[in-house]
């Protein structure tokens, strides 16, 4: 019996983990198994004609919150085509709700309910040998929907095979490698469906460590941790670390972690992690307790903050930090709080996300309790509540926009800071208003790059300060610019360059000072100087904001480019 699974991901360079598991284990017992990976911004009847292109008598799909409307179209369509297959569908959109979901596409035959390793090949099995539907497989008989012992998980993750057999492929097309190590959650956040079963379960650690052994000699550039809470337990996820963090690579792996629980220990390694080596997602979503009790979170942000603080302070981990707007007893006044509370901590990236009602989740049950209005279709995210009305769901969604073009795209941290100070607002209350202004202007909604959005920039800093505060703003604004896009020299800003030819000319003709700031420098060409070194004259500090006179290099030799302040024309 021939079987074909289907995994349609949000994006190209995305790999569909739970069916790779599925389907590797269904071939360890025997089953002849392919997999099919495209994306939903692929044309959807081009991925029918490669469904099309074999003979599968069995056809296996993964149903998410970003691909459900694209899958049940694409199923309707193949049972039209074969309506002799089986057609099984799985994944956490269906897994919880079979009834409902067999309304919505009674081109299924079967559910499988929960993790589906085990479940699936054995209903393989049985589809070859005429047998009864194993449990925790749904199905429809006689009109009616047989749940079947409900959902499952799997209890050993021993079980599971290396989910990546063709990984000098995956790489070569430049696709991020997920993994996990753990399954379950045993936090029961009301808006997720992970800590359902309450159960956490491990894969054996020399089974992780040979795993990720084959993901570095293969040469991945990253690979993100899918497990919810990385770190829960010290015993287990420290060694798995340490001995990333000792490997011969150059690659970057990122875990979700919950900052709070941090142990000393713990952090007295990280900050001696190569820099870049690991990347860590932190979940706060908000900082107001009567919000956290309603999602069953037990934050505790002293201990957070203080941590959060000191991971940042290594400088060697990217640190990206969550918010979730929408959520219960939170109003805009209160959501403002949460927002300048988790943006004082400077992390590297504030992720703000919307509320996704799933069903099956415990806010899902209390619509009515705080008046959640929502998308009945996926993403199922909030439009409204009965604390924040749709008008002021829709800033925060435009906040968001502003914020990525702005301060998540790491290239202008000194301006922001400057207008932050400058406004005499709090945080938020500034990036409401440079929203109002950016949407008055006609910049929203589309989407600016780093070039476009200094400009941007810039304009607000003309239209909002006197002359002389503008100067010194643009000062600070051409300092991220040099930082963020060397060799770009925009007309409206005011560079120094020629001005000050002698004196950089005189620099480099001083080999000895020249080794000073730039170890182990030998002369090789000119060209080769302006790319590598160039050198900035500015008139205002872009941290104090004091006037002087700062020639700034750019050291842009390495990997990582660093700013080197030098003692030119005193």
């Amino acid at each position: 019996m021939k079987v074909l699974l289907t995994a349609i991901n949000s994006k190209y360079i995305h790999t569909g983990l739970g069916l790779r598991y599925v389907g590797e284990y269904a071939k360890s017992k025997g089953h002849s198994v392919k997999l099919l990976e495209e994306t939903i911004n692929t044309p959807i009847l081009a991925v029918l004609e490669k469904i099309m292109q074999g003979e599968a008598q069995v056809y296996g799909f993964s149903v998410h919150i970003w691909n459900k409307l694209f899958v049940f179209r694409l199923i309707k369509m193949l049972r039209k085509l074969r309506p002799e297959a089986v057609i099984v569908i799985g994944g956490p959109e269906v897994a919880f709700d079979a009834e409902r979901i067999f309304k919505e596409l009674p081109a299924a035959d079967y559910i499988v309910q929960g993790e589906g390793e085990t479940i699936f090949s054995g209903l393989l099995h049985s589809l070859e040998l005429g047998g009864s539907v194993p449990r925790h497989i749904a199905y429809v008989k006689n009109g009616k929907v047989e749940l079947n012992g409900g959902t499952v998980v799997l209890t050993d993750l021993a079980e599971l095979p290396f989910p990546y057999p063709d990984l000098p492929e995956v790489l070569a097309e430049h696709k991020i490698v997920y993994y996990e190590c753990t399954r379950g959650c045993p936090f029961h956040c009301a808006y997720c469906l992970s800590g359902i079963s309450r159960s956490v379960r491990r894969r054996p650690l020399g089974m992780v460590l040979r795993d990720l052994d084959k993901f570095i000699a293969a040469g991945a550039p990253l690979v993100k941790f899918v497990d919810r809470t990385y770190n829960l337990d010290e015993e287990y996820f420290l060694p798995i670390m340490r001995h990333l963090a000792v490997a011969d690579t150059k690659a970057t792996f990122h875990f979700e972690i919950k900052a709070d629980i941090l142990s000393e220990k713990v952090l007295d390694f990280l900050a001696t992690v190569p820099k870049g080596r690991f990347q860590l997602e932190i979940g706060i979503q908000s900082t107001h307790q009567p919000t956290l009790k309603a999602i069953n979170r037990q934050d505790n942000w002293v201990k957070l903050s203080a941590n959060v603080r000191r991971l940042l302070s290594f400088k060697n981990i990217h640190i990206h930090v969550d918010l979730i707007a929408g959520l219960p007893y939170e109003d805009l006044p209160t959501f403002a709080k949460s927002f300048n509370d988790v943006y004082s901590l400077q992390a590297d990236m504030l992720q703000l996300g919307f509320l996704k009602v799933l069903p099956g989740t415990q806010l899902c049950r209390e619509t009515q309790k705080y008046g959640l209005a929502y998308m009945d279709e996926p993403p199922y995210e909030i439009l409204a509540t009965k604390y924040i009305p749709y008008g002021d769901m829709q800033l925060l969604k435009r906040v968001e926009n502003i914020l990525d073009q702005t301060g998540n795209s790491g290239a202008f941290p000194h301006i922001l800071a400057a207008l932050i100070e400058r406004s005499g607002a709090e945080t938020f209350a500034f990036y409401q208003q440079l929203t109002d202004w950016w949407v008055q202007k006609g910049y929203y909604p589309q989407t600016h790059n780093t070039k476009g959005t200094a400009q941007i920039l810039q304009q607000y800093i003309i239209e909002h300060f006197t002359d002389e505060q503008a100067a010194a703003l643009q000062e600070i604004l051409r300092y991220d610019v040099f930082m963020a896009v060397p060799g770009w020299r925009p007309e409206w800003l005011d560079w120094q360059s020629e001005a000050i030819f002698n004196i950089v000319s005189d620099f480099w003709r001083n080999e000895a000072l020249v080794q000073q700031y730039i170890p182990g420098y030998r002369f090789s060409s000119w060209r080769q100087i302006h790319k590598n070194y160039p050198i900035e004259l500015f008139k205002t500090h872009w941290q104090t904001g004091e006037a002087g006179e700062y020639y700034v290099m750019l050291d842009n030799s390495g990997e990582e480019k660093r700013a080197v302040l030098l003692p030119l024309g005193v």
